[in-house]
């Protein structure tokens, strides 16, 4: 790394002790795997400031050579002894979701990006976003006879809501065409009633009544599953309405729920190498050190974004620069900034429910709040 680089020059500065992470990680090393091509230089080294910051000693090692894991969309469905693959850099479009999927498209059983943006002139806990956007894998979705149109399998559905559930979402939109609808409520209704959980709310739209919704800068759901050939549209609605224009940290998961592959997901149409994007970035090492253990550093660091967000610090994709951010940043500067401590709001901030786990997300509800919504009037009730 370059010693001369303003993200380099932080690593020879310690933490501040109110900053230090309170608890070490159990395991002796953080690992992190990263695709054949190696990581590029402006990650690395952004990477390496955050670890440094954050005190943690990572092993940083390239995928197994062919052989054993040809491709990278062999990883995505690999043994869940290994450790998830962590390649940011690498923005996967929503639109690659479409008539069944690119033919290199990573194997998985559904997807989850995040849409994150910090509140904007409101008190902590009020206003901002904190949403996540869920996909089958279209690989996952099967035509119930011939000349219909494919649907997500039920475990799949099942496992999707349930990834919401544990991070404590509360407000589910299901996203379908008009053709996927009623096979898409039947699913839910033979899955039984515990598995929305108590407290969860679930809307099924069609994506012509879900528009009004989608477009306007805050929804009410904090969840939405969309199925693939309609993610690209939702997606591109979402960041329109929040101003947000970089990539979003997207998450890959097998069976079972285990996370698999780290992705970024940026507009296109097929696979980009972004530059470097430093909420993707910190959001991205925030959730591999949260599936890997480390959930205090995971914290720690989302809240260090949150904080430089509050002082007035943004990125040229961090959606608008409107009050009360007053300056705009290059990415490499913002992680030098948070890596210096250059927050300087003191104020609790909001924590990312990506980072929580819902203890009681087995509990099950006995009266899951099921809605087929059939018209516009009806999308944000109670």
């Amino acid at each position: 790394m370059d010693q001369t680089s303003p993200i380099s020059d932080t690593l020879a500065r310690a933490p501040s002790p109110r900053l230090r992470p309170r608890l070490a990680l159990v395991d002796a090393r953080f690992t992190l795997v990263h695709p054949e091509g190696g990581i590029p230089d402006d990650w690395r080294e952004g990477l390496d400031a955050l670890l440094g910051w954050l005190g943690i000693a990572a092993e940083i090692v390239p995928a197994p050579r062919p052989g054993r894991l040809k491709r990278l969309a062999d990883w995505s469905m690999s043994s869940a002894g290994e450790p998830p693959l962590f390649a940011p850099w690498l923005g996967w479009s929503p639109a690659a979701f479409q008539h069944g999927g690119l033919a290199h498209l990573p194997q998985a059983q559904f997807v989850a990006s995040y849409l994150l943006d910090h509140p904007r002139g409101a008190a902590p806990g009020l206003g901002g976003l904190d949403l996540m956007l869920l996909s089958p894998h279209p690989s996952q979705c099967v035509a119930e006879e011939a000349g219909a149109i494919p649907v997500p399998r039920a475990g799949v559905l099942a496992a999707m809501i349930r990834a919401a559930r544990a991070q404590r979402r509360e407000r589910l939109a299901i996203i379908v065409t008009a053709r996927q609808r009623n096979a898409v409520a039947t699913r839910l209704l033979a899955a039984g009633k515990g598995l929305t959980g108590a407290g969860m709310t679930l809307d099924i739209l069609t994506l012509e009544e879900a528009l009004p919704v989608l477009t306007r800068p805050r929804t009410p759901w904090d969840a939405v599953i969309a199925m693939p050939d309609l993610r690209s549209t939702v997606f591109t609605l979402l960041a329109h309405a929040s101003g947000a224009r970089g990539a979003w940290p997207m998450l890959w998961f097998a069976g079972e729920g285990a996370l698999r592959l780290v992705t970024s997901e940026a507009p296109g149409e097929g696979l980009s190498r972004l530059p470097l994007d430093a909420p993707a970035l910190i959001h991205t090492l925030a959730l591999a050190l949260h599936a890997a253990g480390a959930v205090h550093h995971a914290a720690r660091l989302h809240e260090a974004w949150a904080l430089l967000r509050d002082s007035g610090v943004t990125t040229p994709g961090q959606g608008q620069s409107g009050a009360p951010y007053a300056s705009e940043v290059p990415d490499c500067a913002f992680v030098t900034m948070l890596c210096k401590g250059g927050a300087v709001s003191k104020r609790v901030q909001p924590s990312w429910r990506a980072l929580q786990n819902d203890k009681n997300e087995r509990a099950g509800s006995q009266n899951p709040p099921l809605r087929v919504i059939s018209d516009n009037e009806n999308i944000t009730s109670g």
